[in-house]
């Protein structure tokens, strides 16, 4: 029963909306335009709520052998529509060994003046990893950011002989939102910005940087790569729909600049969460939960910064308004994976439109990385700071190492010692340790 005393609820005054009527206002939010409404209310005196109903049923009057032949019929036009379905993975555990804490190198950048209140947003190691880039930012906006931020680089030797030391910082100001090393050289660093701006920094130059304004929302995620003509290309996601594509003369950042750029989302209004890229092919998932695959031709007659149209774009069936990761397999580029908000991971063929096996996840999907030796094995941060391993073939997860009260945020596998992996928390902790034992060939 419902008393007719007011009621106070965090963020919502019931006294005070039906005297007040009905109020409008729009917000933007990471590309999205929402409107929040509060209706008039009436006073409730009384209600007989559903839990009393149910106590007035008479048992006597239910045909329990209609009702039965109801269940049947439900259950035979289950059993048929399912035959299409893809394959599910229902969720099984085995424990391995915890990591030896003697051998995780835990490093805090908390105390550090600019860390303030933010959280790790981004880890990257360079491509000859033996260094570790850690970026800052906060996962909520409800405007503008100006925020100083930093990425801090690590060298990997000094920190194997017990050290903390920050070989070099570089301040920005605006929320880190995704962070990429150069793929063959080994001092370039690049930053996509809450603002829309992307940072690309030398870090043996002087900390020498450049700033493209390539988009106008908050960079989703920013990808070098070498493609099959052995080109070295930038690939960036925005929140304000576009995926650009640019190139760097000479390794020289000055000389960086944007090819063309693909519009996926709506601009304004659905921007793009996930990204990946592979070779010709680039994986979008939208703050909308749709899912598309663009297959590109970029040649050296393209103007520059010219609006181009996919060749050919393929869309997928998912299951969830809210991707939290996706990504190619490093091994075979045909086969990509995301994972949604209700803790299910979905396999594709980049060529078949519904998923080829779900797997449902024991909790909630932080952060994922792919293998880079088996390309059924897939390494995801959990939620409340657990790293597990999942085989893909089977369905079965192995607890790899459970971090004390903390969320994993950025997670990374070093690209030469393919044993070692970097966490970054919520909390501002470092972790670098090895996952697994090293692969013998």
């Amino acid at each position: 029963m419902f008393s007719d005393s007011p009621v106070n609820v965090v963020g919502f005054n019931h006294t005070e909306t039906h005297r007040k009527g009905k109020i409008e206002k729009s917000s933007q939010y990471n590309g999205l335009f929402t409107e929040d409404k509060s209706c008039d209310t009436i006073d409730v005196k009384s209600i007989d709520t559903q839990t009393d109903a149910i106590h007035n049923i008479d048992i006597g009057n239910v045909d329990l052998v209609a009702f039965n032949s109801c269940l049947e019929k439900g259950l035979r036009f289950l059993k048929t529509e399912c035959n299409d379905w893809p394959k599910m993975i229902g969720y099984s555990e085995t424990t391995q060994k915890d990591i030896n804490d003697e051998k995780t190198i835990k490093v805090s950048i908390k105390q550090h003046p600019s860390f303030g209140m933010k959280n790790i947003s981004a880890i990257s190691w360079n491509c000859n990893g033996d260094k570790l880039m850690v970026a800052t930012g906060e996962h909520c906006h409800t405007q503008w950011c100006n925020h100083l931020n930093s990425v801090f680089v690590y060298s990997m030797l000094d920190l194997e002989n017990s050290g903390n030391t920050v070989s070099n910082i570089l301040e920005v100001t605006s929320c880190i939102t995704c962070l990429a090393t150069h793929p063959t050289n080994e001092h370039l660093i690049t930053a996509g910005l809450y603002n829309g701006e992307l940072v690309i920094c030398n870090t043996n130059d002087n900390m020498s940087m450049v700033s493209l304004e390539w988009h106008s929302m908050a960079v989703s995620e920013s990808l070098w790569f070498v493609r099959s003509d052995h080109r070295v290309v930038l690939v960036t996601a925005g929140k304000d729909g576009y995926v650009c594509i640019g190139t760097m003369m000479s390794d020289k950042i000055k000389f960086t600049h944007r090819i063309c750029r693909y519009l996926v989302g709506i601009p304004g209004k659905v921007g793009i969460r996930c990204f990946d890229y592979s070779n010709r092919h680039f994986l979008v998932a939208l703050e909308n939960g749709k899912i598309s695959s663009h297959f590109c031709e970029t040649t050296r007659n393209i103007k520059e910064d010219q609006v181009l149209e996919a060749i050919k774009v393929k869309t997928y069936n998912g299951y969830s308004l809210m991707i939290e990761n996706i990504q190619f397999c490093h091994k075979n580029s045909t086969t990509f994976i995301i994972t949604q908000f209700d803790s299910t991971i979905l396999v594709y063929n980049v060529y078949q439109k519904e998923p080829q096996k779900i797997i449902f996840n024991r909790k909630l999907i932080t952060r994922l990385c792919w293998s880079l030796e088996n390309e059924f094995i897939v390494y995801v941060g959990e939620d409340r700071g657990e790293l597990a391993k999942i085989n893909l073939t089977n369905g079965k997860t192995d607890s790899i190492k459970k971090f004390t009260s903390c969320d994993i945020t950025a997670m990374n596998i070093n690209p030469k010692r393919k044993n070692i992996i970097a966490i970054g928390t919520m909390q501002g902790d470092i972790y670098i340790s090895e996952y697994e034992q090293p692969f013998t060939t």
